[in-house]
Parts: C-alpha cells; structure tokens; sequence
C-alpha cells in the first residue's frame, strides 16, 4: 500500500513520540507475608527462630515450600523430619539477621482465685513476649476461652486457680488442651514435658512470683514435642450394653 509523505511523517512523528515517552512502572505485587505475619522474602518465608523446631514449621503458611533460615540458626532433627515429608527446602541466609517472629500466643488466666491473682497475671503478661490476659470470668468460661485460642492460635496457657485438679479435669475435657499441674516447679516442668501439655493450671499459693516467672518463660518457648500416643488416640468407645451413650 502506498502512502502519501504527509501520512508517513505523521505516521513518523507518532513512533517516534512513543519511544520517547516512559515506559509505565509495573504495579508493585502486594507484599507477602510470612506465617508469622512479617514480609516473606521472595525466596521463600523467613523463620527468625534461633531454634527451628517442629511447632515452627507447623505454623507456616498452607502451601509452603522453602523456607528461610538464620545463618546460624539450629534445626531440630523433628522439624528436618517433617520439612522432608512435608516438601519444604529449607535454606539459611547470608547472616543477614531475619525478620523477627511473632512469638507463640500465650495466654494469662485466674479464676476462682484469692489473693492478688489479677496483679499476678498482670505481672506474667509484662514478662513474656505475645502474653495476653484474659478476663476473669468463671472457671468453666476460663477454660472454655482457653480451648478456643489453642485450637485456632496453637497458643500455650497458665491458669492460675485455687482449684487446680477440678480445673485440670474440666480442661481435659476439650481436645485441644492437655492440661498438668503440680505444686512446685520441678514436678510442674515433669508433667509439662511428659505430656506436650499446653496448658498449666497453677495454685499460686504453692509458688513465688519469681519460680512462676521462670516456669511461665521457659514454657512459653520450650519445644515439647508430640503428644504420647496413648494421648494421640482416639478413646476408645465403651462397650457395655447397660445404659445408654
């Protein structure tokens, strides 16, 4: 087709105008975030944990697979375990120090509780990092609000209560909480560990505010692995015919 030399100047001037003008920055992707809410490097989700354990790994973000390590950070044997099973590379940084992780939920509670047990939880939550207290209500509706944040947060709680074995069994009773007490440190770290309890139910009459200090703080972070088995199971139905179910 033949053109005019007026069409082709014009046709000219107009290419010419366009490779002149700045090409439109692309829109910026939205930032992503990683599982514990802080932006997620574009080579896979920052983990700031200096200690990556199995609960750390369990919080990742449905979909994940590769993740972002400290340089020298420690990965447990559980949690290689389950990133193998589970498809995710992990990988460490360049010594850049990482994003800082939200810390576990941790969840400050009394009920049915004398003495200063509201300025005792006060003190727990300005201890720990990610502590909240809840409000005292009665012991079943403690416990209750307590099964719910560690069924939707995987949070781990303390339950200060004049009533340690009534609120131990009432705690048992929901899936999502096992529940231990004792009356000193030592034996409350035992049962902690021997059943992954994630929840600890405490006479505050038995310990000083500095021994719960430290059980609390060491709690909150500790990896306590799985469940027993027998814990795991489901229970067994009974089978007797002689009254109803």
């Amino acid at each position: 087709m033949n053109h005019d030399p007026e069409t082709i100047r014009c046709l000219v001037a107009e290419v010419i105008a366009r490779l002149a003008a700045p090409s439109p920055a692309p829109p910026a992707a939205p930032a992503a975030t990683s599982a514990y809410g802080q932006p997620q490097a574009q080579t896979g989700v920052v983990v700031a944990d200096k200690v990556v354990t199995l609960a750390s790994l369990e919080r990742l973000p449905a979909g994940t697979t590769r993740v972002v390590v400290g340089a020298t950070a420690v990965i447990t044997p559980s949690a290689r375990e389950h990133a193998r099973d589970a498809g995710i590379e992990i990988v460490r940084g360049h010594g850049a120090p990482a994003t800082p992780a939200t810390a576990r939920p941790f969840i400050v509670a009394h009920a049915e509780c004398g003495g200063d047990a509201a300025g005792r939880c006060a003190a727990l939550v300005r201890s720990i990092p990610a502590a909240q207290q809840l409000p005292a209500t009665g012991l079943a509706d403690v416990v209750a609000a307590i099964a719910t944040h560690a069924s939707r947060d995987g949070a781990r709680a303390i339950l200060l209560s004049g009533r340690p074995a009534v609120a131990v069994v009432l705690a048992n009773r929901s899936a999502g909480l096992r529940a231990v007490t004792a009356r000193d440190a030592a034996g409350l770290v035992a049962a902690a560990a021997e059943c992954s309890a994630n929840l600890l139910v405490v006479d505050p009459k038995a310990f000083s505010a500095v021994s719960l200090d430290r059980v609390c703080a060491d709690f909150s972070r500790r990896d306590l692995g799985t469940a027993p088995a027998e814990l795991a199971a489901a229970p067994t139905p009974c089978a007797c015919k002689t009254h109803a179910h």
